[in-house]
């Protein structure tokens, strides 16, 4: 009932309440709670062990399968000031009890090494012993994550520079906070070492170019984006994030982010806007939620694609209204779209090609100036021969458009 598209698009759920009655709580197995933890922020399960960890405001927890507590850390507060540098704090600068709010929880199945990373200290992360979180084995003095409570972190480990797939790194989007000076050292989107000697840096960095995109120092401040989601799917990463449409006041819509497992200077870094659109034409436009994983053979087959392909499940939201035109805030009404990654991958490639064609603008005005779209070549033959060299670059991820956009972006 979804009309993105008959084949990017199969149910679309319409979640207006949901209603926990007596009956159901009879089918809650485990439970695990803190009543002296104010907030639990990120949960991951070891999917060899079955064991769970949980990153919550200052404590970590190691579970077993069963959500029997094994250990807990504490991680906050801690003496901190947003001033305060990664390394040290100048001596005017007066610090106070800081909350540290978990960022990001990962683990690294190549290592076996629960990554954690929090708020304070400018976002830092640590690497723990996965079998025992009490053992920490490296505290990186970087900053990789947001700063504070509310801004958003996406991270997760997938192939990336400097020889994937054999190597892997992990992928980070945040949103520029802006309450320190040392803000605009980070980036918007990096891929991030994790050899020992090298880890959280920027795995792959040349004079002007590198593993990582910025947001620039123009629209920053004016522009935030919210990153929701990211995963790694056939020889490219990842993010799902909410933004304006323009960089000047305008509605939030939800875009695909995504760049190349290869590439060593994001020239691959591309965004599409996705939309969620049910029959009757409503358009929910910010998603909140999303899952990567492989379809049934029922959906397999109404998507048009086999078991083995991977299918992006994504819950939207309307935007609330009553918070004025320009607002990020989800309403109460909400939905769940279903996308097959084949089918983003060829909207990434019609849009790329639309633009070698003449049609739409090449370049995102929050990272660099936007430019039309210049015809490539004015004969067929030419064109074909362009569009084919195209194809092969894409497939090698060294093509230098690093952005295209275009009104019309729904997948189909």
């Amino acid at each position: 009932c979804c009309e993105l598209s008959s084949y990017a698009c199969l149910i679309v759920l319409r979640i207006l309440s949901l209603q926990v009655t007596a009956g159901l709580t009879a089918n809650i197995v485990r439970t695990f709670s803190d009543d002296s933890t104010e907030k639990f922020n990120h949960l991951v399960v070891d999917k060899n062990t079955g064991r769970v960890f949980i990153g919550a405001v200052n404590r970590l927890y190691q579970l077993s399968p069963d959500l029997e507590l094994v250990m807990s850390e504490t991680t906050g507060p801690k003496e901190d000031s947003p001033e305060c540098s990664t390394l040290d704090c100048p001596p005017s600068v007066v610090k106070k009890p800081t909350d540290n709010v978990n960022k990001a929880l990962v683990i690294d199945y190549t290592t076996t090494r629960l990554i954690s990373c929090g708020s304070i200290f400018q976002g830092i992360c640590d690497v723990r012993n996965l079998h025992n979180i009490s053992d920490v084995a490296q505290v990186v003095r970087e900053a990789v994550v947001a700063n504070n409570s509310t801004a958003s972190t996406v991270a997760f480990i997938a192939p990336g520079p400097p020889n994937p797939p054999v190597t892997q790194v992990m992928y980070v989007g945040v949103t520029y906070t802006g309450n320190s000076p040392y803000r605009s050292e980070v980036p918007a989107v990096s891929s991030r070492s994790l050899d020992k000697d090298k880890m959280f840096m920027i795995a792959e960095t040349a004079v002007t170019t590198g593993t990582r995109m910025f947001v620039n120092s123009l629209a920053r401040e004016r522009y935030p984006i919210n990153y929701v989601y990211g995963f790694s799917s056939e020889g490219f990463s990842y993010f799902l994030t909410t933004q304006m449409k323009h960089t000047i006041p305008s509605p939030f819509i939800s875009k695909l982010v995504r760049v190349c497992h290869d590439d060593e200077n994001y020239y691959s870094y591309t965004e599409i806007p996705i939309d969620c659109i049910s029959e009757g034409a409503k358009r929910y436009n910010l998603v909140q939620a999303a899952y990567v994983g492989k379809p049934g053979s029922d959906l397999a087959a109404d998507l048009g694609i086999t078991a083995q392909d991977d299918v992006l499940f994504a819950v939207f939201s309307e935007s609330d209204q009553t918070e004025g035109e320009v607002s990020s805030k989800p309403s109460q009404y909400s939905a769940l779209c279903v996308y097959s990654l084949k089918a983003i991958r060829r909207k990434f490639m019609q849009n790329v090609k639309t633009c070698f064609s003449g049609i739409g603008s090449r370049g995102l005005d929050f990272i660099s100036p936007s430019h039309t779209c210049v015809l490539t070549n004015n004969s067929y033959e030419e064109y074909a021969l362009a569009v084919g060299l195209l194809l092969v670059l894409l497939k090698r991820c060294n093509f230098n458009i690093y952005s295209v956009t275009e009104k019309k972006s729904q997948i189909f």
